[in-house]
């Protein structure tokens, strides 16, 4: 069950808790949790320059497995998927000191994503429910906002503005509550004690236009004071950016602190006096929709599944601080949470709001100009060294760089000077802040990449290939921004984003000498020629037509074709001619046995072909007879051979001497060859049926 986490004087909301000190050398434990069936995926932790830590692919079908990684880092959580089986179902879980911090849902498409964390480490602290005694001096931006009969928390980011919850400016049915029931009261540890910090009155309330009373989306409101607030320990907190966003300040993991003068026991309900703080981790809002649903998200999530280890207590509106660069932004605004207060809590997140926070207030943060100097450095590079114009009201510099581990910035006052780390590449923010009239100014920020120098890592070597088949080339290179130039016979052709380079449908043109020109921001890269030599199909363009020739001529049959490494059979009435391997065969003093359908089969390196046949007729005289019937041999044991001179059909019957029909063969083309051994010994006469013609010969079985 959901409640708004303000209360009527007598009752207050309760947070979760948990108190944590940085340790630079500790280690923090892991659990990874996946669930088997949901899908085919593989995970690692990286580090911020998506360096591998860990890699599950080690323990690949196990469940759960266990590690440990350094404290108070930044990391990211790979996971790659193929394929998805069950998508209402979570692929894996990222436990960080024994509690869920990171949810992989299974409803996501295959790809790779990256999901970052914070080794936030818990306190050596005893665990206790509800917070701990704080002072106002530590968290002067901390009010007590007191509106119609409830009372809430509130932050101030100006000396004039409180920011707070939008349901702290309205009755549970949604009126809104009137600035005459409403006041603040700042730099009060014991807001009761009378003599301790000063009541500001409202003036006037700025609810979000889109907040929803029900749902309690957009819940931020905007409280202007009669006067500023000048009360010792009380100044304005700085809001979280969205660059300190993309620095990971609010990742999970981040430990943040909650304050507030909630409840420090559910049952039976005690209220303090003192100002209680409490150190949560922040935790994405996929593990938090566990248990809450769906969660908007201009939402952070902060606390601990089970609130029964570590709770705590804060008024809604109160403020969710995160450390960033030395100094407690403020990253949440109390929303909402359970009535026990024994899980997870919504904060409105801060920087999706700022914008808003920054138009309807006409507040500004002083952002000094963004540094000059190199936006690219390339890998090797000892120095860099920029600067801003002067800058005479700035009482104070202070530069960082971002991640630190890029290298060491040094500055004094509008210049400063980088020493790369030689083995960084990736993104870097140089930031500089300054003091004026003694309030610190925002970061401005100076993005660098720092890139790999060009360098080839592989490339193909020679090709040979068949005409028809697919060409790659393919170049692997490291370095930024690249571009593949690509030669043929020192002329460019084309210029690729990647290293592949193909061709589908090859041609023999396509032969020649490739290279590639690999250019990038740091440096040009040559790869060595890759000759490439595309053979042409094995084609025939000619055989020998069909020929007829008389008893004792000479014959020559020849084929020509295209084609790499060519070899030649010939075949006659499709059995192997032996000793005939050239693109030519010769036959000298031709008789009825040369009779016959010949044929070439060409075969090379890109494929075998064979030729159409030719028919060869030998003429049995000086027979001028357009269609001539041939048989042979007339005397026989086994097989006769007939054939016509023509490419007419023609029908063969065998008759014995008596007139009985012995075979029957239909349908016959140029020459055919009849099996007469079963036959009895005898003379035969066959009759041949060509079109509206009939030509009768003899033959002898013996």
């Amino acid at each position: 069950m959901m409640i708004i986490l303000h209360a009527r004087l007598a009752t207050v909301f309760l947070l979760l808790s948990l108190a944590s000190l940085p340790g630079m050398s500790q280690k923090v434990p892991v659990m990874v949790v996946c669930t088997p069936g949901a899908g085919e995926s593989e995970w690692q932790v990286v580090d911020e320059y998506y360096r591998p830590v860990f890699s599950g692919n080690e323990y690949y079908r196990k469940d759960t497995v266990y590690f440990s990684l350094e404290a108070s880092r930044r990391y990211l959580f790979q996971i790659s998927v193929t394929d998805i089986y069950d998508p209402d179902t979570s692929l894996c879980e990222l436990w960080l000191n024994g509690d869920p911090l990171l949810l992989i849902g299974a409803d996501i498409d295959p790809g790779d994503y990256f999901h970052p964390f914070f080794t936030g480490i818990r306190s050596d602290s005893e665990k206790i429910i509800g917070g701990t005694d704080a002072d106002i001096s530590d968290f002067p931006w901390q009010v007590y906002f007191r509106t119609g009969g409830y009372r809430c928390g509130g932050s101030i980011i100006d000396r004039n503005w409180i920011v707070t919850a939008a349901h702290c400016t309205v009755y549970d049915n949604g009126t809104p509550i009137p600035v005459s029931e409403m006041s603040v009261k700042a730099g009060a540890t014991n807001p009761y004690l009378p003599g301790q910090g000063r009541e500001y009155q409202v003036s006037e309330v700025i609810i979000h236009e889109a907040f929803n009373s029900r749902t309690l989306a957009n819940d931020i409101a905007l409280l202007r004071l009669e006067s500023p607030v000048t009360v010792d320990d009380a100044s304005p907190v700085r809001l979280l950016t969205t660059g300190d966003v993309s620095e990971g300040a609010a990742d999970p993991g981040v430990m943040a602190w909650v304050t507030g003068w909630g409840l420090t026991s559910v049952n039976p309900e005690t209220s303090p006096v003192r100002l209680q703080k409490a150190e949560l981790p922040i935790v994405s809002n996929q593990q938090a929709s566990l248990v809450w649903g769906s969660i908007p998200p201009n939402v952070i999530m902060a606390g601990y599944i089970d609130g029964n280890k570590d709770v705590c207590n804060g008024d809604s509106g109160g403020p969710l601080v995160v450390p960033v660069s030395g100094e407690l932004k403020l990253a949440g605004i109390v929303s909402w949470g359970s009535t026990l207060c024994e899980t997870y809590s919504g904060y409105t997140k801060v920087s999706a709001f700022g914008d808003w926070i920054r138009a309807k207030s006409g507040i500004s943060e002083y952002i000094p100009p963004i540094p000059e100097g190199d936006t690219l450095v390339c890998l090797g590079v000892v120095a860099s060294s920029y600067s801003i114009d002067p800058l005479p009201e700035a009482s104070a510099f202070e530069w960082e760089l971002y991640p630190a581990e890029a290298g060491t910035v040094s500055g004094s006052s509008e210049q400063a000077s980088v020493i790369w780390d030689p083995a960084f590449t990736g993104t870097v923010s140089l930031k500089l802040r300054v003091v004026i009239d003694g309030r610190l100014s925002e970061w401005a920020r100076r993005d660098i990449k720092v890139a790999l120098n060009t360098r080839l890592v592989s490339q193909s070597g020679d090709k040979t290939l068949c005409a028809q088949q697919q060409l790659n080339l393919d170049v692997v290179a490291q370095g930024d921004n690249l571009r593949f130039n690509w030669y043929k016979n020192e002329i460019l052709f084309t210029t690729l984003l990647t290293g592949n380079y193909k061709i589908s449908n090859t041609s023999p043109g396509n032969s020649g000498e490739y290279k590639c020109v690999v250019t990038g921001s740091c440096g040009t890269v040559s790869t060595t020629t890759m000759k490439v030599t595309v053979h042409p199909l094995t084609n025939i363009t000619y055989v020998s037509p069909d020929l007829t020739v008389n008893y004792g001529d000479d014959i020559s049959l020849s084929v020509e074709s295209e084609g790499y490494g060519l070899s030649y059979i010939w075949k006659k009435n499709d059995k192997v001619l032996a000793d005939n391997e050239d693109s030519t065969i010769f036959i000298d003093d031709a008789d009825a046995n040369d009779i016959g359908l010949y044929q070439a089969v060409v075969s090379g390196a890109c494929g075998t072909e064979a030729s159409t046949k030719s028919y060869v007729y030998v003429r049995q005289g000086n027979s001028s007879t357009d269609r001539e019937v041939y048989l042979w041999p007339t005397v026989a044991e086994d097989r006769i051979n007939v054939a016509l001179s023509t490419e007419d059909q023609y029908n063969i019957r065998i008759f014995a001497l008596s007139g009985k029909l012995i075979k029957e063969i239909n349908n016959r083309r140029y020459q055919t060859t009849l099996d007469v051994s079963d036959l009895p010994a005898g003379l035969y006469i066959i009759n041949f049926y060509i079109a509206d013609t009939r030509t009768s010969l003899r033959f002898i079985k013996k």
